[in-house]
């Protein structure tokens, strides 16, 4: 359990209106409770005491802050949109109220498989579809340009299909962050897959609960239940996924419980 007294939100600046809303209600609660926020001042976050756990979003800006927090062991969270019932950039059923947001001390994504009862993944009423095993193609999700500078991943998707060119015979299926929005749907393109291939995006975590196995960083929750090795990308696998998703769902909250205290309670 984290006490809020005990942490610093800081939110960026040039925030859309609907994302400004989101972050000062949580700021609120944690002021409330006794923690602090910092707004868009790099220089005040880096200078917090040690015993602060900074709270921080994507803003490739904190790149080095970040690196430096996970070098000298610092507890710092990291939040964005949630794995399941998000509301933007999903091929699930999408959130009612805001969706949900993932929290996580000390990654950017679930790292370990908690051993925590199933009621929040019934909750959330998505369906588990049989895993493929027939597949050809390979579908590549492309990281955004915020992701890759965030990363420090530029030119990933480049080097990855000349890797994979190397590797397999397969064919390519390339997809972006706006095609689910304007062009093809993420289930279209995993219809007859082999496999997704992407760094960190919730694609495989989308791809996994709709049957098609993964390769992924290490970093992506998917990771522990895909591969992380592309030398093996003739060899995916098939594990067991309801450990996993009974922990992503204890890994994100809803707008409600960013503020009721459930996220202080539940957040490891």
């Amino acid at each position: 359990m984290i006490d809020p007294v005990e942490v610093c939100l800081f939110i960026p600046g040039h925030l859309k209106k609907f994302k400004l809303a989101l972050f000062e209600r949580i700021g609120a609660t944690i002021q409330a409770a006794g923690g602090r926020i910092i707004k868009g001042d790099f220089a005040a976050l880096a200078a917090l005491p040690q015993t602060i756990v900074p709270v921080v979003g994507c803003t490739p800006q904190l790149r080095p802050l970040i690196e430096g927090w996970k070098a000298t062991g610092r507890r710092w969270i990291y939040w964005d949109r949630g794995y399941a019932r998000r509301v933007f950039a999903t091929d699930l059923p999408t959130g009612a109220d805001g969706g949900f947001y993932r929290w996580h001390v000390g990654s950017f994504q679930m790292q370990t498989i908690r051993n925590v009862p199933d009621d929040r993944w019934k909750a959330l009423k998505t369906e588990v579809w049989p895993w493929a095993r027939t597949g050809r193609h390979i579908v590549l999700a492309e990281p955004s340009d915020t992701y890759e500078r965030f990363h420090g991943i530029e030119g990933w998707t480049q080097r990855t299909i000349e890797r994979l060119k190397v590797l397999t015979d397969r064919p390519l299926i390339i997809r972006d962050k706006e095609m689910q929005r304007t062009g093809r749907k993420l289930h279209e393109d995993l219809k007859g897959a082999h496999c997704l291939v992407t760094h960190g995006s919730n694609a495989a975590v989308e791809a996994a609960i709709m049957g098609c196995p993964v390769f992924v960083h290490q970093d992506s929750a998917a990771s522990l239940i895909g591969r992380c090795d592309l030398g093996r990308i003739e060899e995916p696998i098939y594990p067991d996924r309801q450990p996993w998703l009974n922990a992503l769902a204890y890994s994100q909250f809803d707008e409600r419980e960013l503020v009721d205290g459930t996220l202080w309670k539940l957040l490891s």
